[in-house]
């Protein structure tokens, strides 16, 4: 007579074979679709066999010990304060529950609990980080309502929009908390510097909720650029967007200049669309960089002098916009100032005031830029004369989240968003979370012996609270 074998002894595939059978006597019915029967074995993968697997998983962990723990912050090891803390976080199989010892460092003023780092679980929150990752890859892309219903979509266990908020809140608040120099390491693994390094900055408004409808948010971009192909290359973009000024933006934009090692780029580009700003910006990050007027901001602004010279509706001018076009793209600035004023005799005393107004304006816009504007001698060495990466990066990074039909954004709810969308676009969505949670981990490199020098300091210093402190004030 054989004998029964022990469950031991089966093999995994016996296991599944027999999980299946088990799962077609319980759902099988006539006339069951094809999408019915996925649905069903979806539902017990991640639902009725998924939970029991992850709490036996977390049963056969060894017994924490109540010894004296590391400090995450100094490495001084500090006895437990507290013992077997009951935790329940959300994870993709459900809930489960553990428990862990709380310690507490004296000198840091530090609590933590060594098992949830080793299980590499948020410091706060109900969800796993696995959760947190994904809930969050849905809440920086798409409305909080529509993620909720989204999410439903692809997974049994519901989220609310209140959930969405809260993850995006905290994930959001250590984005822009972190050291924005560890983040733009994390984000993007280093590279060998760039033979050519582009650089364009600009700004944009957001709806805001209170007083000031509106808010002037800057998008900062870097990426590597070929200059025998005068092409860029393709996945070395890195972004910073700020909701603020200058002063909050700029030593952002500095930390992610220094994650590109700008001092040892072969040559830099810094694009702008005449501003001021961007060039006094340029002068004090990195005054090197060769500086160039966007092409398309200088032939605009001779297209704009046309119109109040020949009327919004003359025929002439396209012919205007070409002979313009023709004279910036042979890089002779003077050349074309001159023939600007050689349009003054014929300025009719209608308007005439307006008409010198406007030539007046565009002269001395170029006159401004003229080192700017050597696009012939730009384009023969390869490099980009247009602005579009930044133009387009508005769209992508900020507006196709942030400025949507209805939406006003409370002013620390957009910076955070602001934050997250720069990180999630360079980094993309399978590193952006991870690259987070390390740097805001990290300890900030004044305590590590990190570069003691900046070239932007509006505030006098680098003390991050400070000048958030500032700014809000």
């Amino acid at each position: 007579m054989a004998r029964k074998r022990a469950l031991k002894q089966f093999s995994k595939q016996e296991l599944l074979r027999e999980l299946g059978e088990r799962l077609a006597d319980e759902k099988f019915h006539d006339g069951m679709t094809m999408s019915e029967m996925e649905l069903a074995a979806e539902e017990m993968a991640r639902g009725e066999a998924a939970a029991p697997p992850v709490a036996a998983m977390l049963s056969r962990m060894k017994p924490e010990k109540p010894t004296a723990k590391a400090c995450p912050m100094c490495g001084k090891r500090v006895p437990v304060k507290a013992r077997d803390r009951e935790r329940t976080v959300r994870s993709l199989a459900g809930p489960v529950t553990f428990k862990r010892n709380y310690h507490y460092c004296e000198a840091c003023k530090y609590g933590f609990y060594p098992v949830d780092r080793m299980l590499d679980l948020p410091e706060e929150g109900e969800l796993t980080s696995e959760m947190e990752k994904r809930v969050l890859d849905f809440a920086v892309n798409d409305v909080y309502g529509e993620c909720a219903a989204r999410w439903s979509l692809h997974y049994a266990e519901p989220i609310s929009e209140t959930l969405l908020r809260r993850v995006v809140a905290r994930v959001g608040g250590q984005c822009e908390e972190a050291d924005q120099g560890h983040l733009q390491e994390a984000l993007k693994p280093k590279a060998e510097p760039a033979d050519a390094l582009v650089v364009e900055v600009d700004g944009s408004l957001l709806p805001i909720r209170g007083a000031e409808p509106w808010k002037e948010a800057k998008v900062g971009l870097t990426y590597r650029h070929n200059r025998k192909a005068n092409a860029p290359i393709k996945g070395t973009a890195r972004y910073a967007a700020v909701v603020g000024g200058l002063g909050n933006f700029a030593p952002v934009l500095e930390e992610l200049l220094q994650a590109e090692r700008i001092d040892e780029a072969g040559v830099v580009i810094w694009l702008g669309d005449g501003a001021a700003c961007n060039w006094t910006l340029a002068d004090q990050l990195y005054p090197d960089a060769i500086q160039i007027l966007d092409w398309h901001h200088a032939v605009e602004h001779a297209v704009e002098c046309g119109r109040v010279l020949l009327g919004e509706e003359s025929p002439w001018l396209p012919l205007w916009q070409r002979r313009a076009e023709g004279l910036l793209l042979e890089g002779d600035v003077q050349a074309t100032i001159r023939e600007l004023m050689d349009c003054l005799p014929e300025v009719p005393k209608r308007g005439q005031r307006d008409a010198l107004e406007a030539i007046e304006n565009l002269v001395n816009y170029y006159r401004t830029n003229a080192k700017r504007m050597r696009y012939a001698w730009f384009r023969k060495a390869g490099y980009p004369i247009g602005s579009g990466a930044i133009e387009s990066a508005h769209r992508h990074v900020l507006q196709t989240r942030m400025k949507r039909a209805g939406q006003r954004w409370a002013m620390r709810n957009a910076r955070q968003m602001a934050h997250l969308r720069a990180a999630y676009r360079t980094a993309g969505a399978r590193r952006f979370y991870g690259a987070i949670r390390a740097a805001a981990r990290a300890r900030p490199r004044d305590q590590q012996g990190g570069r003691d020098h900046f070239r932007y300091a509006r505030y006098g210093d680098r003390d991050w609270g400070r000048c958030r402190k500032a700014a809000s004030n």
